[in-house]
């Protein structure tokens, strides 16, 4: 019972932001069915309901709104309401950009939607900043130990950022080295 509690006090603490979004799904109501999302001053536009803020509603608290919206008018139609949150992912993935992820959705989720890392991306040191916060996510090791996977979980405003692993910019440089090394030898070679 303490933790339904936990995670429905955790739940409505995440506001949705502008550009994220909510996903309505209306039995036998396609037209009133799809994704809808959030205005720059924090509100929603439902045809059905007209433009209405959701500023400072937390999303377990907007779900039961728009439940209870939809009930008023349908009356026992079945509702099924998700969630979207816009992350941003950069640094050394595959294909990098924003997403969006359910609310229920990790890090996990969110690498498989940008492709994954590249030949070049670290997985032990991801960093997650959001507004005046920033968190560092050992996501290889989460994954093998199975704790701590709380870390993955993402949030609306989230900047995810992939950095490149060590080794392969060593490699790189030695490459470079490697590569002006034998230009000298071929300018002294002619030269002589």
């Amino acid at each position: 019972m303490h933790l339904i509690l936990i995670f429905f006090l955790l739940n409505d603490s995440l506001h949705l932001l502008p550009n994220d979004a909510v996903g309505i799904e209306l039995w036998r109501q396609p037209d009133l069915s799809g994704k809808y999302y959030v205005d720059v001053d924090t509100s929603l536009n439902i045809p059905l309901f007209g433009k209405f803020s959701i500023k400072n509603i937390g999303i377990d608290s907007l779900r039961s709104l728009l439940m209870e919206k939809f009930h008023n008018y349908y009356g026992d139609i079945f509702v099924d309401i998700d969630f979207y949150f816009r992350i941003n992912i950069f640094g050394e993935v595959k294909n990098p950009g924003f997403y969006y992820v359910k609310s229920e959705d990790n890090l996990a989720n969110l690498l498989a939607q940008a492709g994954g890392p590249t030949e070049r991306g670290s997985l032990n040191r991801i960093r997650i900043l959001n507004i005046g916060t920033e968190r560092v996510v050992n996501f290889e090791k989460i994954l093998k130990s199975g704790k701590h996977t709380e870390a993955l979980a993402l949030r609306p405003g989230d900047v995810v950022i992939v950095p490149r692993r060590f080794m392969p910019a060593l490699q790189e440089w030695s490459v470079l080295l490697t590569l002006g090394t034998l230009l000298l030898q071929i300018y002294y070679a002619v030269a002589k």
